[in-house]
This record gives C-alpha cells, structure tokens and sequence, in this order.
C-alpha cells in the first residue's frame, strides 16, 4: 500500500513545521502527487458502490475544476485522479517555472505560496470551489476543505507506477482507506 506523508507535522510543542524534501522548491518542474482532504474528512463529494465513486453536485464541481486546471495554469499537466467521499488524489505534472523572477520559496512561510508552486495551485483550486459551492448550494458559510493539503513529489518510474496505480485503484479500496473514517482497515503494522 502507498503512504504519503502529510505536507506539514506538528514538533512536541504544537508548532507547525514542513517535512517537505530540504531545498525543493514546489514550483519547480516535476511530478507531485496531491491529496486534497475535505473539512473534517465529511463524505462531502459523494458515496463509493460497488468500488465505483458516485459523485454527487459538489463532487461533481470539483471534478470539472480539477480537469480545468490546465487552463488557469498553463504550465501544469494533469495525470490520474480520482474524486473520492472525501478527498481528491490526482498528479500533477509542472513543465516549467511560472514566475522564475521570484526568489525562492522559504519553507517557513506557511500561508504565503510562492507563485507557480504547489501550494499556490491547491489554494486556488480550494478558493474555487469553496466559493462555487457556497453560492450554487447558497451556504454562505460552509467549509469545503480541512486545512493544508498532502504533496509529495514523484522521483523516478516506479514510484510514478505505484501512485498511479494507488489513485486508479482508490475507489475499490474504500473499505480499507486510511481516509475513510468508517472503514475496517487493520491497525498499521499488520
């Protein structure tokens, strides 16, 4: 089974700190692996039946949104996703640099993407459909998305296999996925 690692743990004293790969900058080219969670991981987007999603409205609006990306963002290519109850998994292929004038990102500057980069493409995304949900389903105050995102990058052809692989074969293993809170997975370790 495919693990990813959340984009931001928390020290002993509940300080946030990234576990992002020392020195990568997110808006580099490259593959990333992206797991988008909804707000307290509430089947908001839709039910599994029969290992096959079926998505409701909001399910449906951040499908059309996901496979819009390329349009607002030129420079990024989509590759396998799925929409699940309550996340979204998809990878995400950067060609090139969006502002290569801009400095760096620093890691510490949570809540400040740099332009181009991961995190700037998931805040848009989120922001997106946050606020079309709110205006088709008229809750003006409904909260889509928990917090932060999951990011990983993809670094050579077999790790490129397992999270494709991971993504298309999602819906069949609701029952056992670490994000469905009813599921009957084992502990970890087994």
């Amino acid at each position: 089974m495919l693990h990813y690692k959340h984009s931001v743990m928390f020290d002993m004293h509940g300080h946030r700190r990234s576990i992002r790969l020392t020195g990568r900058d997110y808006s580099w080219p490259g593959t990333y692996f992206v797991t988008i969670c909804t707000a307290e991981r509430k089947c908001l987007l839709g039910r599994i039946e029969k290992g096959e999603m079926q998505e409701n409205m909001l399910g449906r609006l951040v499908r059309t949104h996901w496979i819009e990306i390329p349009s607002d963002f030129p420079s990024v290519e989509l590759d396998a996703f799925v929409v699940m109850p309550n996340h979204v998994h998809g990878m995400i292929h950067l060609h090139r640099r969006v502002a290569t004038n801009e400095e760096q990102c620093t890691f510490a500057e949570f809540g400040k993407p740099q332009t181009g980069s991961i995190a700037w493409l998931v805040r848009a995304f989120k922001a997106r459909i946050t606020w079309e949900a709110r205006q088709v389903l008229q809750r003006p105050g409904l909260t889509v998305w928990q917090r932060n995102y999951f990011e990983r990058v993809v670094r050579n052809g077999k790790e490129y296999d397992d999270v494709y692989r991971y993504i298309c074969n999602n819906p069949r293993n609701w029952d056992h996925d670490e994000e469905n809170l009813a599921a009957k997975a084992p502990p970890r370790g087994m």
